[in-house]
């Protein structure tokens, strides 16, 4: 399986890249795609040994009721071809180069060692990867002392064209996951991951290290870790490691929310089909499975570390057993996260151990960020991309879900406030606000495990409504 010449340029490159490896790619981003039934097929065969991987980019690329905007494609001059977008399932070959130790910009999260594929094949330098929507701007800076590589890799994009999993065609590794650069423009951004992005999705990693594993899978939450990246100094178009689950557990699935609530080909979205085999209402079900576990895991999270993710339907990912939910989920884009700094403070943590070039100030905003994405991404983008499917397939009332995150959050904030001193009215977000105002950092955690926090709160919870 080689790079399929596209031109007498590019088969010029491919036979002298032995000899000299300084010569650039085909900047044709077509010229590394496989033909819709090449990809297939290797896609197929990725599955014999990891099906897992390979449902789950299924999920990503189809099961996506992508909503296009207008001015989100294209936008001149440079747009997403629509070879290259998820829902094609394109496979396409990665080009690579490499250059020397100092010749990069590379940030690791403390817990963290390089991945193997970022490491050069002389032991001084390192390697990147480029999509091949970005070749054009890598050959247009005329970097020196990079050497290129004869592509090992293939990809496909997840529901994001930038996010990618790649796996090499011969090699028994599992497959991996980036996100790379890519030089096009998306919804009014470019799409390169900049030194900035970098610095913020490692430093947030760092962050999240100061808690085990084994603590926030405790609580529910299951990391896909942004915990390294690079960038070439002559560029600002680097590339991040993301972790990936290549096999789960027997019986183990995970779904993307924004899959969840998809349209199937004529067939209702899979959320509508579990409610019905389940003994619950729909508000019922949302209640218990989505919004009990996630407002809760927003809050350990934002109470204990400060960290406040954008809990939306694309970066929450639902984690099923033999079919039904565990109360799990899978937090994406560490870059999307930021830091509440005074409940960062009353959690009595600093940001010393953050990693070398990575400062507080590279982590976001400093204003108040609890409430405030909690309504954006949870109630506002989650809550309505739900409420939208169950009004269109079990005519629930077109509702999103306002008065039951309302009432959850305040009920939660009251038993936290409960162990702390601190006063609790009907007004939670203003009541949040003066706590921020205190000196005194909190005690520990109340509850051990979302479970253990989960039946308390039941015990003083008060019914849904629709």
């Amino acid at each position: 399986m080689s790079v399929p010449p596209r031109s007498s340029d590019s088969k010029n490159w491919k036979n002298n890249l032995k000899t000299d490896r300084h010569i650039p790619p085909p900047s044709d981003p077509t010229h590394y795609l496989l033909s819709p039934s090449s990809g297939q097929a290797a896609l197929n065969r990725l599955s014999r040994h990891y099906e897992d991987a390979v449902r789950w980019v299924y999920q990503e690329q189809k099961l996506n009721d992508r909503a296009v905007r207008e001015g989100d494609y294209p936008i001149h001059p440079k747009s997403v071809p629509l070879k290259f977008w998820p829902e094609a399932q394109p496979v396409f070959w990665l080009p690579e180069f490499e250059a020397p130790h100092d010749h990069f910009r590379v940030f690791q999260s403390t817990s963290r060692s390089l991945p193997w594929y970022f490491r050069g094949t002389d032991g001084k330098s390192y390697s990147q990867l480029v999509h091949p929507l970005t070749v054009k701007y890598f050959v247009s800076r005329k970097i020196d002392s990079v050497s290129w590589k004869k592509p090992r890799f293939l990809a496909t994009p997840m529901s994001s064209h930038r996010t990618l999993l790649v796996w090499g065609p011969r090699s028994t590794k599992p497959p991996f996951v980036i996100k790379s650069s890519v030089d096009v423009w998306i919804g009014g951004l470019n799409r390169n991951v900049r030194l900035k992005e970098i610095k913020r999705s490692v430093g947030i990693s760092s962050l999240f290290a100061e808690l085990t594993t084994a603590e926030l899978n405790r609580h529910g939450i299951l990391l896909l870790d942004d915990s390294v990246g690079l960038v070439h100094k002559g560029t600002n178009a680097g590339l991040l490691a993301r972790d990936a689950s290549a096999k789960l557990g027997r019986g183990e699935e995970i779904i993307p929310i924004f899959s969840l609530v998809a349209s199937r080909e004529g067939r209702p979205p899979r959320i509508v089909e579990m409610i019905k085999r389940s003994r619950l209402g729909p508000t019922a079900w949302v209640d218990k499975y989505i919004f009990r576990p996630l407002i809760y895991q927003a809050y350990f999270l934002g109470m204990t570390t400060g960290l406040v993710g954008e809990m939306h339907e694309q970066n929450i990912l639902m984690e099923l057993c033999d079919g039904l939910p565990t109360k799990r989920f899978w937090h994406r884009d560490l870059g999307g996260f930021g830091v509440d700094r005074d409940l960062r403070r009353l959690a009595n943590k600093d940001f010393t151990s953050l990693p070398k070039g990575i400062h507080e100030r590279h982590l976001g905003a400093t204003y108040p960020l609890l409430h405030l994405l909690l309504r954006m991404y949870l109630q506002g983008s989650l809550g309505w991309a739900i409420g939208y499917a169950l009004h269109r397939h079990l005519n629930l009332p077109l509702d999103d879900f306002v008065k039951l995150y309302n009432l959850r959050a305040s009920e939660l904030q009251c038993l936290i406030f409960s162990t702390n001193g601190a006063n609790a009215t009907t007004k939670f977000e203003k009541d949040l606000e003066r706590y921020r105002k205190h000196n005194k950092p909190i005690g520990n955690w109340r509850w051990r495990s979302m479970d253990e926090a989960l039946r308390e709160w039941r015990r003083i919870a008060r019914p849904e409504t629709s």
